[in-house]
């Protein structure tokens, strides 16, 4: 699959898989309706993509190495949620 649209059904595959086989995800956690596909990026013959959902506390990175023919799949823990309000000093955060 070489087309953007393509790529994206084998990201939105790819994710389904291991939210479900590798992270125990219930099927109804990781429909279309609950994943979203976060950022997606093709350059030449690689690709990387950010995926998460709405019933998920992980961000997959999908990464398509075009040179190798391999693909990696990190998976990141959402830890906490920072608001940083427009002109507020970020000093303000620490302790």
């Amino acid at each position: 699959m070489t087309n953007q649209a393509g790529l994206i059904a084998q990201v939105e595959s790819m994710a389904k898989h291991v939210y479900i086989e590798e992270l125990g995800y219930a099927v109804t956690d990781v429909t279309p309706d609950n994943l979203y596909l976060v950022w997606f990026s093709k350059t030449l013959q690689n690709w990387k993509a950010l995926v998460s959902g709405k019933n998920v506390g992980e961000y997959l990175e999908i990464t398509h190495n075009g040179d190798k023919g391999e693909t990696y799949i990190d998976v990141y823990l959402k830890r906490m949620n920072v608001v940083i309000k427009d002109g507020e000093d970020y000093a303000s955060l620490e302790g």
